[in-house]
């Protein structure tokens, strides 16, 4: 076989060895969602142009009884701030089911 071939044929087995070995090591990190319920689970609150609004938002919530903790973190464009919240009471899932309170 000429040189550029065995070349070839080495970087193909270690590009598929690569990736067999991290396909290997993707199930365990997916399968660790199976452990979760309802009051663990984060979902989106709101989404604002600040910081400092999304923390506002997210501390009345608290107080408001709404959910029991909250985080901000960076948009997916990072134009805006999402809030992440999780936990809470009745008036929480009361909330994600019926959606934004008219009026």
């Amino acid at each position: 076989m000429r040189p550029t071939r065995i070349r070839t044929a080495i970087a193909l087995g270690l590009s598929a060895g690569a990736v067999m070995w991290t396909a290997a090591a993707s199930p365990a990190t997916a399968s660790s969602h199976a452990a979760t319920s309802a009051d663990t689970d984060w979902w989106e609150a709101g989404h604002y142009d600040t910081t400092a609004a999304c923390k506002r938002a997210g501390k009345a919530g608290v107080e408001r009884h709404k959910w029991a903790e909250y985080k901000c973190r960076p948009g997916r464009n990072d134009n805006y701030v999402t809030l992440w919240v999780r936990g809470g009471g009745s008036g929480a899932a009361r909330a994600r089911t019926t959606g934004p309170a008219a009026g």
